[in-house]
């Protein structure tokens, strides 16, 4: 009888001290005063106030600033930003709040990936907002983020303010673009394939493809398609002639100062049934193919051509690679020998 009494005294000893150890690992954390709080309280209060969000992340900087409702890209000479996007973010970063403090040594920082940021080997991004003044309002050091690090569907992100030692985990859907051209506003031309009567694509060596037809509901010929050769399959011509169909930009450079290259130009031409006509210059500089657009129109396309050139001519565009690459096309990218009879 003994002992039974003493094994059941020591199991409740056991069980007293397993609980002490939870409530000093895990109650001391919930009873912090910042859990729970906003990580940017004067963001979250005046969040219409911000005028300036500064991002750096590695070597890569987008300086974001706000006129009126749209924003717009400093390092790239204020080109516009994706305002959806900057909004989105804003709103995300407003309601971070903090869950439980996380490490305070420097040497594990790169860990949870809030290391002052900045540095070359750096996976951190550092946040910054300022309002029209200049006056800061808030700044936070992001680092890992996890989609249901809490579980349920809700996000965790780790984060530091900067000039304090300690790491938190905080709650928040927050998944911030890391490089500068990511914040720009993608969208260039849009000139579907249905709307194209004529495109000629001609080459640095004067090679030259002309795809053509009289009708929309016609399907489009290749003038220069020799009798031996038969397309390489159906839609081979809608493919370059609808290039600029939902075209979008990689990243953008002002027009002027751009030292756009003298050889090695492949030029396009394209001209709508409304009577549009874009024509595009193509050329390799610094590993990325840059673009500029010349836009004329008539008829019913004369204030569209207008507005298409006031918004492009300022500008070079840096295209994604598989556009660039159908601006280039030859005839071989388009034809095959015919199968004998």
């Amino acid at each position: 009888m003994r002992i039974k009494s003493l094994a059941w005294l020591f199991a409740v000893t056991v069980a007293a001290l397993v609980i002490a150890m939870l409530v000093s690992r895990g109650g001391g954390l919930r009873s912090d005063p910042l859990a729970g709080k906003p990580v940017l309280p004067d963001v979250a209060n005046r969040l219409q106030d911000v005028t300036r969000l500064s991002l750096v992340h590695g070597d890569q900087k987008a300086t974001l600033l706000r006129k009126g409702e749209l924003w717009s890209v400093e390092e790239r000479d204020g080109y516009a930003a994706d305002t959806p996007k900057v909004r989105q973010t804003l709103l995300a970063l407003a309601d971070l709040t903090y869950v439980e403090p996380k490490t305070a040594q420097a040497a594990s920082y790169a860990r949870l990936e809030v290391e002052d940021a900045g540095g070359s080997n750096s996976k951190s991004t550092l946040v910054t907002f300022a309002d029209e003044r200049g006056a800061l309002m808030g700044e936070v050091i992001l680092g890992k983020h996890r989609a249901d690090q809490l579980g349920g569907g809700e996000g965790g992100i780790y984060l530091r303010k900067p000039g304090n030692t300690r790491s938190w985990l905080a709650r928040g859907n927050l998944d911030v673009v890391a490089t500068t051209a990511g914040w720009l506003d993608k969208k260039l031309v849009d000139l579907p394939v249905a709307q194209v009567k004529e495109a000629v694509l001609t080459q640095p060596d004067g090679s030259k493809i002309t795809l053509t037809r009289d009708k929309p509901e016609e399907k489009l010929k290749l003038a220069e398609l020799p009798n031996d050769k038969k397309l390489k399959y159906d839609s081979v011509l809608d493919d370059a002639a609808g290039v600029l169909g939902g075209l979008q930009l990689d990243d953008v450079r002002a027009a002027k100062g751009f030292d756009f290259p003298k050889d090695g130009i492949a030029k396009a031409h394209f001209t709508s049934f409304a009577g549009l006509v874009v024509n595009v210059e193509l050329a390799d500089k610094d590993g990325a193919s840059w673009a500029r657009f010349t836009v004329s129109g008539t008829g019913d396309a004369e204030k569209q051509a207008a507005d298409l050139t006031a918004r492009l001519s300022p500008w070079v565009y840096a295209l994604p690679s598989g556009k660039a690459k159908t601006l280039r096309d030859k005839l071989d990218d388009l034809v095959e020998p015919a199968k004998a009879s």
